[in-house]
C-alpha cells in the first residue's frame, strides 16, 4: 500500500491544496513560513497521535477573521437582551446553526478543516484492514479513499458556550467602559473565537472516490492502518564534549537490538555474569554489610509498627533488563580513522546529522509490515550541512529510498538537495498571498512539458542549471549578459531598491532566443518575473523613421507579443506602443517584459541606453573622435573609440566596446555613475518589481 495524494482544506495557510507522493521519495521543498512544517505537523496529527489538539491558530486567518467578525454582532445582541443564561445560549447556538429552520437563512460556521487521502494498493496485494474500506472495486482504479475532519456541531458548541459562559459574559460586560473600546471588542472577539475552537471535534470516514459515500470510523482503526515515522527538524545532536545524551550511540546500540546474535548473547549475560560474582561471594558480603550497618537503625524504627518490619539488606538481582541498561550506559559510538578512535562528537554536526538519520533510516526499514501504508519522514537532512555535503547526502537519500523500497517524504529549503531530485518527485510550497500558501506538483508540469520534446529537452538542461533558485525565491530577473546582472546587483545597494535587497531574487541569465521558453514555468507558479531583454532592431537604422519601420530579430519578444497579436510581426513602433498600454505585462500581472522604450532614445541595448542617458544624446546622434576622447577622459569610463578620426555614434562606440562590456560596467560602478546611468526600461522594470 502507498500514499498516493493528501488533500487538504482549510488549515493554516492552506486554502485549498494537495500533495501527491512518489512511490519511493516525495521531496517538498521551500522557502521559511511557506507551510512545509504545517503540513508534515498536520499528517503527524491525524495519523500518529492519540489525540490531535487543534488550536485557533491553525483555521486560515482570513476564515477566523471573517466568521469572528460576523458572529460578533449575534452575541452582542443577546447578550443586550439580560436573559438568563440558558436562553442566551440556546439563542446563539440557534442563530449560528439556523436550528429554527427559517427560510432564507444560512449557518454562520467557519468552514471546517478537512485532509483527505487516497491509498493506491496492488490487486495481489495482501489487503488485511484495509479490505473492510474499500468502497470502488475497480480494477483500473485500485485505491481506497478516507476523509478525516474537524468540525463543529450544534451540541458540542453548545457545551463549549456553557463551559466560557461567565468569562464572555464578564468581558462583554467591560465593552460599556469608555476607554480602549478597540482593545475591549478583541478581547471578546478573542474569547468568541476561543469557545468555538474549543468545540471542534475529529471525525474520521471512508469513503468512494468523489467523497460522496461516507461512513463513519474509529479514530483508532483509522491511525492503525498507518505506520509514520517521522525525524524532526529539531533533532539532537552534539559536537561538544558536554551532556550525556550521546545520541548517535544509543541509536547504533537500539539497532544492535534488532539482531538474533544480539539478543542471544543478552539472555545468556546475566547467568554468565553472575558464575564469577557467586563464586567471589560477593552476594554474601553484600547481605552482611548491608544487615550490619542497617539492622540496629531498623529496629528502632520498627516499633513503630509493631515490631514485624523485619530486617533490611541488599541482594543482588541481574537481569536482561540491567545488563542491558548496563551496556546503554558504557557503550559509545567511535570513529575508526586509520586506527584511531574518535568519539561521536569529533566529526561536527553536519556528519553526526547524517549519522543520526541513517540509523533512523536503518531502524525504521526493519519495522517496516506489509499491511500498512509505511511512510518515513525526514525534516530537512540538510541541517548543519555545508553544500557539497548536502548534494551528496540528498544523492544516497535518493538512492537508499529506492532500493529499500521505502516511500518517503522529505522537507527541504536547501537548493542542493532540489538539484539532485528528479523533477517528477519534486513539490514546492509557495506563499501566493501573505496568508496562503500552495503547493505545486512538479510531476504535473513535467508531464506537461513533455509532449513538447523542444522544452522537455530545455527544461531537463535548465533544471541541472538554475532551475532550484527560482523554486526559493520571492521574485525572479531574467537577463541576458553579465553586465544586466552586475548593475541590478549594485542598485539593490541603492536606497531606491532597498526593498528588493530584502527579498530573494533569483537572477536567470538567458539569451533572448530562450527567455520565451520561461513561460511555461512563470504561469505555472505565478512567480512574479521581471524578464529584461534587448530591442535588438535591425542596427543599420540611422534615422527616426527608419528605426520606427524596422522589426526586432529578439525572439522572446516577437513570441510574447504574438499571444495578443497573433501571426503579427511587431514594427519597433508596434512594441513601444505595446508597452505604453501595458501590453507588456503578461500571464495575469505574473511576468513583466521590458526593452528599451522611447525614452531609451533609440537605443538597441543595454550599454546603447546608458551612454545615452549619461550624454543626453540619441543612440544615432554622432560626435566627433575628439569629442568623445574628452568624455572619456573625464567620465574615467572604459569604453573604446575607432582609431580613425570620423564622426561617431554611441552605437559606434558599443559596437567597438563589443569585448570590452565588463570592463565598462565595472567603470560605471566604480565611478559611481550606476543611478546617473540607469535606463529607464531597467528603472521601470524595477518598480513593477516592487510592487
Amino acid at each position: 500500500m502507498k500514499l498516493k495524494k493528501v488533500s487538504i482544506q482549510n488549515y493554516r495557510r492552506f486554502i485549498e491544496t494537495s500533495l501527491s507522493l512518489a512511490d519511493d521519495v516525495t521531496l517538498l521543498a521551500g522557502a521559511n513560513n511557506s507551510g512545509k512544517t504545517s503540513l508534515i505537523e498536520l499528517l503527524e496529527n491525524i495519523l500518529n497521535s492519540s489525540k490531535t489538539e487543534f488550536c485557533v491558530s491553525d483555521i486560515p486567518v482570513t476564515l477566523s477573521k471573517e466568521w469572528v467578525d460576523q458572529a460578533y454582532s449575534i452575541f452582542i445582541n443577546h447578550f443586550e437582551k439580560n436573559d438568563d443564561r440558558e436562553k442566551t445560549i440556546q439563542a446563539i447556538v440557534n442563530d449560528l446553526f439556523c436550528l429554527d429552520g427559517a427560510p432564507g437563512k444560512e449557518k454562520l460556521l467557519i468552514l471546517p478543516t478537512v485532509v483527505r487521502l487516497r491509498v493506491d494498493y496492488e490487486t495481489n496485494e495482501e489487503m488485511g484492514d484495509f479490505a473492510d474500506y474499500i468502497m470502488d472495486l475497480d480494477l483500473n482504479h485500485c485505491s481506497i479513499y478516507f476523509e478525516y475532519s474537524f468540525e463543529v456541531t450544534s451540541t458540542t458548541f453548545s457545551q463549549s458556550l456553557d463551559k466560557d459562559f461567565e468569562k464572555l459574559k464578564s468581558r462583554y460586560e467591560k465593552l460599556s467602559g469608555e476607554k480602549d473600546q478597540n482593545t475591549k471588542m478583541g478581547f471578546f472577539k478573542e474569547k468568541i473565537l476561543g469557545t468555538y475552537v474549543s468545540s471542534i471535534i475529529e471525525k474520521c470516514y471512508f469513503a468512494d472516490r468523489q467523497f460522496q459515500n461516507k461512513n463513519e470510523m474509529e479514530l483508532s482503526h483509522f491511525r492503525k492502518l498507518f505506520n509514520l515515522y517521522n525525524i524532526y527538524a529539531g533533532r539532537p545532536l552534539e559536537d561538544q564534549n558536554v551532556g550525556h545524551s550521546k545520541s548517535i550511540s544509543k541509536n547504533v546500540l537500539d539497532l544492535a537490538h534488532h539482531d538474533d546474535a544480539w539478543k542471544a548473547f543478552l539472555g545468556a549475560l546475566p547467568d554468565k555474569i553472575l558464575q564469577p560474582i557467586e563464586e567471589l561471594g560477593i552476594t554474601d558480603i553484600v547481605r552482611k554489610v548491608s544487615v550490619d550497618g542497617l539492622t540496629e537503625t531498623i529496629s528502632s524504627i520498627a516499633q513503630a509498627n509493631g515490631g514485624n518490619t523485619g530486617s533490611i539488606m541488599l541482594d543482588l538481582e541481574i537481569s536482561e533488563e540491567t545488563i542491558s541498561s548496563l551496556i546503554s550506559q558504557i557503550t559509545h559510538a567511535k570513529y575508526d580513522l586509520q586506527g584511531h578512535y574518535l568519539n561521536e562528537t569529533s566529526q561536527g554536526l553536519g556528519y553526526s546529522n547524517m549519522i543520526f538519520i541513517l540509523l533512523q533510516l536503518e531502524r525504521y526499514k526493519r519495522n517496516i509490515d506489509p499491511l500498512l501504508v509505511n511512510i518515513f519522514i525526514i525534516e530537512e537532512p540538510e541541517s548543519h550541512m555545508h553544500p557539497q555535503m548536502q548534494n551528496v547526502f540528498g544523492k544516497f537519500l535518493k538512492k537508499y529510498y529506492q532500493e529499500k523500497k521505502i516511500q518517503g517524504l522529505i522537507t527541504t529549503h536547501s537548493s542542493e538537495m532540489v538539484r539532485v531530485t528528479e523533477m517528477k518527485n519534486l513539490r514546492v510550497a509557495r506563499p501566493t498571498t501573505p496568508f496562503i500558501s500552495n503547493i505545486f506538483d512538479f510531476s504535473s508540469f513535467k508531464e506537461s512539458v513533455s509532449k513538447d520534446p523542444v522544452l522537455d529537452n530545455f527544461y531537463d538542461w535548465f533544471y541541472e542549471i538554475g532551475f532550484s533558485d527560482i523554486v526559493f525565491a520571492d521574485r525572479v530577473i531574467i537577463y541576458e549578459g553579465d553586465t544586466e546582472r552586475m548593475l541590478i546587483r549594485k542598485l539593490f545597494s541603492l536606497d531606491d531598491f532597498a526593498v528588493l535587497n530584502q527579498l530573494y531574487i533569483a537572477f536567470v541569465q538567458v539569451g533572448g532566443a530562450y527567455a520565451h521558453n520561461y513561460r511555461t514555468l512563470i504561469e505555472f507558479m505565478g512567480i512574479k518575473t521581471l524578464i529584461l531583454t534587448d530591442l535588438d532592431y535591425n542596427k543599420a537604422s540611422k534615422t527616426e523613421s527608419h528605426i520606427r519601420a524596422s522589426g526586432t530579430t529578439n525572439a522572446t519578444i516577437n513570441n510574447f507579443y504574438e499571444i495578443t497579436h497573433p501571426e503579427t510581426k511587431p514594427t519597433v513602433a508596434d512594441l513601444y506602443e505595446w508597452k505604453k498600454n501595458e501590453g507588456n505585462i503578461l500571464f495575469k500581472g505574473c511576468a513583466y517584459l521590458n526593452y528599451q522604450g522611447e525614452k531609451d532614445s533609440f537605443a538597441r541595448t543595454l550599454e546603447e541606453a546608458m551612454l545615452a542617458k549619461h550624454y543626453k544624446l540619441t543612440a544615432v546622434e554622432e560626435k566627433s573622435r575628439e569629442d568623445w576622447i574628452n568624455l572619456r577622459n573625464v567620465d574615467k569610463l572604459k569604453f573604446t573609440i575607432p582609431q580613425e578620426e570620423g564622426q561617431y555614434t554611441i552605437r559606434d562606440i558599443v559596437e567597438h566596446t563589443s569585448k570590452g562590456k565588463t570592463d565598462f560596467m565595472y567603470s560605471v560602478i566604480l565611478n559611481n555613475l550606476t543611478k546617473n546611468m540607469l535606463p529607464d526600461y531597467i528603472e521601470e522594470g524595477l518598480a513593477w518589481l516592487k510592487k
